[in-house]
């Protein structure tokens, strides 16, 4: 899949290479010549000593097909993760730099390393959905990747628990009080000390009352730290947070258009941005370690001594979820549906059509058994396409692969819209109604709602695929993760 990046903003060099890097997709329906010998040469050296023998229905062939598809999933899955971290690690460069001197060309270069970290971390999300599948274990620090997730990229959020909104804006959390502006806040029945804003009680809060919109960690709440509210509805136009909000000179110091009598409440936006950026990089760091080669008690280590069990049923399923349940139905249907700007993915900073691409992407990176690293180095080596292939089922993996191609193209045209012609998702997923007092005509509308909708369209019939090769394979029953379907 190719990402075609057209931007405005005056990038700082290293950023600059970050995001391009980052933003460029290689067609998955080719792979190096030499992958297959690499990734048979690692299958070698770490599962010969994890094989189960409780599965004696399985053939020799079929036994080596299932090892080389684990580890070349394993190897994506810590590539990308190291990546994620990587560029997170970036983007805390970036935003200690603007804490320390706001100006408008280091939040210009802080935006710019959300927007490259988001690149790398989207594709994950298919190594999402594994809840069902990975083996209880009291000495592994994470006990899945579904359930860390929730603290990394959480959303929609209830942005007023965080900072200023605007006068119209409706939400859960309604106080006055929220953790910029005061010492302690009260959610429901708990109050809660917000005089220190650390990493620690950033992860404490996140989702406190048990309320999943009153998110305060992750991607998302420092996309909203940098943009702040993006005020412009089905409009051009993202959030516009002034540099001025993080002026720490007596009198320079705002909350929007308010100007504050003194700089506290800007020196507590720093902290909060420094303290969500150094808990990301923490989290991105435990994750990682999961998936290092060599390791015990890791999510790694456990996907590889079950591989003959359900390996091959929870990568089937893990792609069958993302492609419906998330981001077909949750992430594009309920917002296409509603024409809600507050159901977009990344709502602050207008790069949901990023998103949106980069987790197809990563779904068809383990198809084709193929991720490229922001550096440009093919990982991985052997996808569901081989193992269908190399199992007789070539019917079903040109079937496969032939829906990815229209799944790419659906969202290559969201992308290069979005990126050449400023059309962002908020504008594709307008209502008519909601267009036309804007100025955009029905018929126009109804061609920028098209694009959406084939990209929607080109996942549930990706997804239908995904399950006929399931069965071909013998798991009958996928039950891939369907979603909020409308």
């Amino acid at each position: 899949m190719t990402i075609t990046t057209v931007t405005s903003r005056k990038l700082l060099p290293t950023t600059l290479a970050v995001a391009l890097a980052g933003l460029l997709m290689v067609s998955g329906c080719t792979k190096q010549a030499d992958e297959d010998t690499n990734a048979a040469t690692e299958t070698q050296t770490e599962v010969a000593n994890t094989e189960t023998a409780d599965n004696t229905e399985m053939t020799a062939a079929e036994k080596a097909h299932i090892d080389r598809l684990i580890i070349s999933y394993a190897n994506m899955a810590h590539a990308a993760y190291k990546d994620s971290l990587d560029t997170a690690k970036a983007l805390q460069t970036a935003v200690e730099t603007y804490v320390a001197t706001p100006t408008q060309e280091n939040l210009d270069a802080a935006k710019a390393a959300y927007k490259a970290a988001r690149q790398p971390y989207s594709q994950t999300e298919i190594f999402r959905f594994d809840e069902g599948f990975v083996t209880a274990n009291d000495k592994r620090a994470i006990n899945s990747i579904d359930s860390w997730e929730g603290q990394i990229n959480a959303w929609p959020l209830d942005e007023a628990l965080i900072d200023y909104v605007g006068d119209d804006y409706e939400g859960e959390y309604n106080s006055q009080e929220n953790i910029i502006n005061s010492d302690s806040i009260t959610v429901g029945s708990i109050k809660q000390d917000t005089s220190t804003i650390t990493p620690e009680l950033l992860a404490e809060m996140n989702e406190i009352g048990g309320s999943e919109a009153n998110v305060t960690t992750g991607y998302h709440a420092i996309e909203f730290m940098l943009w702040g509210q993006d005020n412009n509805g089905v409009k051009e136009g993202a959030g516009n947070r002034p540099v001025t909000d993080y002026a720490t000179e007596a009198g320079q110091c705002t909350s929007g258009e308010t100007v504050n009598e003194d700089a506290n409440i800007c020196e507590r936006r720093g902290e909060f941005l420094t303290a969500a950026t150094q808990l990301l990089v923490d989290d991105l760091t435990a994750m990682e370690a999961q998936w290092q080669p060599d390791t015990e008690n890791t999510l790694r280590s456990d996907l590889i001594a079950r591989k003959y069990d359900n390996g091959l049923r929870q990568i089937m399923y893990q792609m069958g979820s993302l492609a419906l349940g998330e981001l077909a139905s949750e992430r594009m249907q309920v917002a296409f549906v509603t024409g809600s700007t507050e159901d977009e993915h990344e709502c602050f900073s207008d790069l949901t059509h990023l998103s949106y691409a980069n987790n197809a992407r990563g779904i068809q990176n383990v198809f084709n058994g193929s991720y490229t690293t922001v550096a440009g180095k093919t990982v991985g080596g052997y996808g569901i396409k081989d193992y269908l292939t190399d199992n007789g089922h070539t019917e079903a993996a040109d079937k496969l692969a032939a829906e990815f191609n229209k799944v790419e193209g659906a969202f290559n045209v969201i992308v290069e819209k979005g990126e050449k012609d400023g059309i962002k998702i908020d504008q594709m997923i307008a209502t008519v109604g909601q267009a036309s007092q804007e100025g955009i005509s029905a018929e126009e509308q109804n061609v920028r709602r098209g694009w959406v909708e084939a990209g929607i369209t080109s996942l549930q019939e990706l997804t239908a695929s995904i399950e006929n090769a399931a069965k071909a394979v013998g798991i009958d029953n996928l039950d891939a993760d369907a979603g909020s379907q409308f």
